[in-house]
């Protein structure tokens, strides 16, 4: 499977904005044999509080599934439904065929006091892998991923994770890889927040070896990695792990 991360500048609240944003990269880049795109935390709004902002609408559906149609390409993007800070996924035809409600907020943001928690893990299939979805903050709880590794063949993570905890970032992404013996992916915005946090992207993927396969550094548009699903159970067959 090819993974496409998409990294752009977000413009803060901004969905009108970010939305053309989104088209114009995906017009530039070449995407032919990309199976997945996958969009940052908060896809069209930037993370922020702000309900007004983060919770999508019918057009911010709407706007994605056309482009899964357009392009023939599965969609991951974040934003807010019911009051929980999501993951959706979308297949070809533009619909969706997963969705995730983070479970662990970011307190020090008060996103708790905002936003509710999800309450349970969830794995999908896609393009022959076992996918199990998280977002930012959920990434420094392993237990997490350890209860889910038995059937998981690749994590996908978006984020809003601010640069001056990039080396949190790359260091936990590449430790849940190895843990796991799982495919790690990371997407993460670029843009400033109103309280002039940073984000500077530092997309990644990791092997299952916790090798870096592919890192779009502070770069707009979209990065592509090749990942084999075939690589996972052959290392979990030569270097066991009990779970």
């Amino acid at each position: 499977m090819r993974a496409g991360l998409f990294q752009y500048k977000i413009k803060w609240e901004d969905k009108k904005h970010n939305r053309a944003k989104i088209l114009k990269l995906i017009e530039s880049s070449d995407i032919r044999g990309v199976d997945w795109i996958i969009f940052p935390e908060m896809s069209l709004s930037g993370f922020t509080n702000n309900i007004k902002y983060s919770t999508l609408n019918e057009d911010d559906l709407n706007f994605f599934s056309l482009i899964a149609k357009r392009y023939n390409v599965n969609i991951s993007f974040g934003g807010v439904e019911k009051r929980q800070n999501k993951i959706i996924t979308l297949n070809r035809n533009g619909e969706r065929i997963s969705e995730y409600s983070k479970i662990n907020l970011f307190v020090s943001a008060k996103e708790d006091k905002f936003y509710k928690k999800g309450k349970k893990t969830i794995t999908f299939d896609l393009e022959g892998f076992k996918v199990t979805p998280f977002i930012c903050f959920d990434i420094r709880f392993p237990v997490l991923f350890w209860k889910t590794s038995a059937n998981t063949s690749l994590y996908v993570v978006i984020a809003a994770w601010p640069y001056k905890r990039i080396n949190h970032w790359t260091s936990l992404l590449q430790a849940r890889a190895i843990e796991n013996q799982a495919y790690v992916i990371g997407v993460n915005s670029i843009g400033e927040d109103e309280d002039g946090n940073e984000y500077k992207g530092y997309s990644l993927c990791y092997s299952p070896s916790g090798d870096l396969l592919l890192d779009c550094q502070s770069r707009e548009g979209m990065g592509a990695v090749d990942i084999v699903s075939d690589v996972v159970a052959d290392l979990r067959t030569r270097f066991k792990i009990p779970r």
